[in-house]
């Protein structure tokens, strides 16, 4: 969710919070003919695509292609940039009108791909194939039931499309499966072991910052820490297999003195530096205790809503997302996530702009890749053109999102 409000799309039905406590969290789709193996590092690609929404998506031409201007720049990007791995954020997840997971979770990813991607917006543009994707449950929009936000007042069905609902929701979303994520892959994606942790309970998180006294305790046990969810999704590349994990935690803003905004974006982070260090006392979606035991190369990706010279979200004597960034077994690949467009811009009271990557002011660097051990970051950057250089590719990063594509290259070993 990015560090704005947005107009309400409208749903015709809310979803009971029984529905995703129920919610299937893996999706298996069926294996198309695999695509040619470039001669290139594994290149990992994150897209914060401002409200990839179902209603978007549904504006085509008459044969079929998406006319959507806003994902027609974001699609050219992507082209462009052709990554193995795109990791999507803020695309709707599909529920069903009576609450339940849907039956094609992948459905909207799907249809950016074949409706934008697989089909040129000018002659002679190349298009990109993806013949594999994945999308799970998300708790953006799925109503507690409780008064989250400590207005006296509990949102109800009656409240869909209006940020009422949305606070009062297990995560911030005028309508259920608002900000969801999905993925798009060339290589296999590896969904039967996929772990997502969508209902893990905030306060079962070792060292968790909740706000004393500010949820009702019957809310505490619904309550989970994820504002969407956290995936650990494996990718079986030509070198090697790769674990993406993957969340967009809150932005630390938009609540009271009670900072439960904050404190949630803080310990959404702390949770992949906890599954790193194998805590225990995670349990996954499938009832499965543990941190991260594969061995594997791994990649942290995500729009984080954590600048590390943000003052918001600080606990402990540092920003939330320092948690990562100074891991010692983790790499801040800050040197390499550059643009020239943001360089140009100017950015008020914070560190390097050539690494920003939201175009809010000041400029931000919320979208982090983080690789882990066995994952050598050789080439990366953010798509931000000078208009100078650039002048298309600078109006494409402009209509398509208020956060630009950011690109890893990686070695696996």
């Amino acid at each position: 969710m990015p560090y704005h409000l947005s107009p309400a799309a409208r749903l015709t039905a809310a979803l009971p919070l029984v529905a995703v406590l129920l919610a299937t969290t893996a999706c298996e789709i069926e294996d198309p003919s695999p695509m040619p193996v470039l001669d290139h590092p594994v290149r990992v690609a994150l897209f914060n695509v401002r409200e990839l929404s179902a209603a978007k998506l549904e504006a085509v031409d008459a044969d079929g292609a998406g006319t959507d201007p806003q994902l027609v720049a974001a699609a050219a990007i992507v082209r462009r940039m052709r990554p193995d791995v795109l990791v999507i954020q803020e695309i709707d997840y599909p529920y069903g009108e009576d609450g339940a997971a849907a039956a094609e979770p992948e459905r909207y990813a799907r249809a950016f791909a074949e409706r934008y991607l697989a089909r040129g917006g000018a002659p002679g543009d190349e298009t990109i194939d993806y013949p594999y994707a994945y999308a799970a449950p998300v708790n953006t929009g799925v109503l507690s039931g409780f008064d989250l936000n400590g207005d006296g007042v509990t949102a109800t069905a009656a409240d869909l499309g209006e940020r009422a609902h949305g606070d009062d929701s297990l995560g911030f979303g005028t309508y259920p499966g608002q900000y969801g994520m999905a993925v798009l892959s060339r290589h296999p994606l590896v969904t039967a072991e996929a772990r997502t942790f969508q209902r893990f309970p905030w306060r079962d998180l070792p060292g968790n910052h909740l706000p004393a006294g500010h949820y009702p305790e019957e809310a505490m046990a619904v309550l989970p820490l994820s504002s969407k969810s956290h995936w650990d999704l494996p990718v079986d590349t030509p070198t090697g297999r790769l674990h993406l994990w993957i969340s967009h935690p809150t932005p630390p803003i938009f609540d009271g003195e009670e900072d439960r905004n904050g404190r949630r974006n803080y310990d959404e982070i702390a949770f992949w530096r906890l599954y790193l260090d194998g805590s225990e006392v995670l349990v996954d979606d499938a009832g499965v205790a543990g941190g991260y035991g594969a061995g594997e190369p791994f990649l942290v990706v995500g729009d984080l809503n954590a600048d590390p010279a943000s003052p918001e979200a600080r606990y402990e004597g540092r920003q939330a997302v320092g948690q990562l960034l100074a891991h010692p077994r983790l790499h801040d690949a800050g040197d390499l996530l550059v643009s020239t467009g943001a360089a140009d811009r100017e950015r008020v009271g914070a560190a390097d702009p050539a690494q920003a990557t939201a175009a809010f002011r000041p400029l931000m660097r919320l979208d982090h890749l983080i690789p882990g051990p066995g994952a050598t970051p050789v080439d990366g950057g953010v798509f931000w053109p000078s208009e100078e250089a650039d002048p298309e590719g600078a109006r494409l990063a402009e209509e398509a999102s208020d956060h630009r594509l950011v690109w890893l290259d990686l070695e696996l070993r």
